[in-house]
């Protein structure tokens, strides 16, 4: 914060909210979001929580804080005692950190946050989210471990789940074979996209629907568990009685390049070598990358998609323990071809935290 200039930090978010306060909310993937909850930290290192009467136990069971306030009324933000709060805060300055900025999300209503802002006219509002990633997107060994026991816990789901699919299911009954082994195996949450048959296979992120999956369908999955607020995401998928020559043959060539670009991970490479590695190892075969996410790996953490990204447009170097996808992929006509893989960035190379078999499932 020193270093930032940034004398207050306000943080609304939830992730950031968990990442600081050591309260872990209940996750609702935005099924509600009333009673937003209120983290300050003056550089000085003095810290308040305001959080609704309704789960000041469970906070203050659970956060390091001492100095915690309640409010009442679900209508709108707690502005006045917010304001009271901040200007009680020792802080030499007046620039308040706010999540502004890339893939940060403020947990209060624009129109409130607004009023906060005029109510604290002699105060000046600053992005930081460059800071948060910064801290966020190096892993703490508590944090590898959580996110190993997601990774485990999701390779359960393929394992266990694709045993169990067959010829006349629905995608959504499909899913809930593969979530079911998910929770039965201990996540607290998951995520789950699914897309099967021909004409389809451009949905690449398309939440399962009542489609009945026939004879040569492939079934491509992309899913991951959650393990005390951290996640895991990696695809795989498997062919309906079985793949042709044709899927086996792009499906090795998938895992050939994804496998190449995981060896190229390693503390110190640039983000975008590993692009230029796997759009060669394409072009090698013959073929151009055509799974269009805008990036070819991303970070995982709190959520399951987010900084740093392994793109040209991402200037971000590697470091130990980041922990990043590494996805190149191809849509065709017979299915999508994109191994996911999850890796630990180690400092002589990497660690693939991603345990699933890799090779196409054959479906009942």
């Amino acid at each position: 914060m020193a270093r930032e200039g940034v004398d207050l930090l306000f943080i609304t978010g939830d992730r950031n909210y968990n990442y600081f306060s050591g309260h872990r909310p209940v996750m609702t993937l935005e099924g509600t979001v009333a009673r937003p909850n209120y983290f300050l930290l003056s550089r000085e290192g003095t810290a308040h929580l305001m959080v609704h009467k309704f789960v000041v136990g469970d906070a203050s069971s659970t956060t390091w804080i001492e100095n915690i306030s309640t409010y009442t009324d679900i209508r709108e933000a707690p502005i006045q005692d917010l304001v009271k709060i901040v200007r009680s805060m020792k802080s030499k300055g007046k620039r308040i950190g706010v999540e502004l900025g890339q893939e940060q999300r403020i947990g209060m209503p624009l129109s409130e946050f607004t009023r906060l802002t005029e109510e604290l006219a002699d105060y000046e509002f600053i992005d930081v989210a460059p800071l948060l990633w910064e801290l966020r997107i190096i892993k703490s060994r508590r944090e590898i471990e959580c996110i190993r026991q997601a990774m485990d816990i999701t390779a359960r789901g393929y394992i266990e789940g694709f045993e169990k699919v067959s010829k006349g299911m629905t995608e959504k009954e499909v899913a809930r074979e593969l979530t079911k082994v998910m929770i039965e195996r201990g996540a607290e949450y998951f995520w789950i996209m699914i897309t099967s048959g021909p004409a389809n296979y451009t949905r690449i992120s398309g939440k399962p629907t009542d489609r009945q999956i026939q004879d040569g369908d492939m079934v491509w999955v992309d899913m991951g568990a959650m393990v005390n607020d951290y996640w895991a995401d990696y695809s795989r998928a498997g062919v309906v009685g079985g793949p042709t020559t044709n899927q086996v043959k792009y499906q090795k060539i998938i895992i050939d390049t994804t496998a190449k670009g995981i060896a190229a991970v390693r503390s110190g490479v640039k983000g975008s070598h590993i692009v230029d590695v796997c759009e060669e190892a394409l072009r090698s075969n013959g073929v151009e990358i055509t799974f269009s996410a805008g990036r070819i790996g991303h970070g995982i953490g709190m959520l399951f998609t987010e900084p740093p990204s392994l793109a040209r447009w991402d200037p971000v170097v590697l470091q130990e323990n980041m922990v990043v996808s590494v996805e190149p992929g191809l849509v065709r006509e017979d299915g999508i071809y994109h191994v996911e893989e999850n890796i630990l960035v180690t400092e002589k190379g990497s660690e693939i935290l991603s345990c699933a078999p890799r090779e196409l499932w054959v479906l009942g």
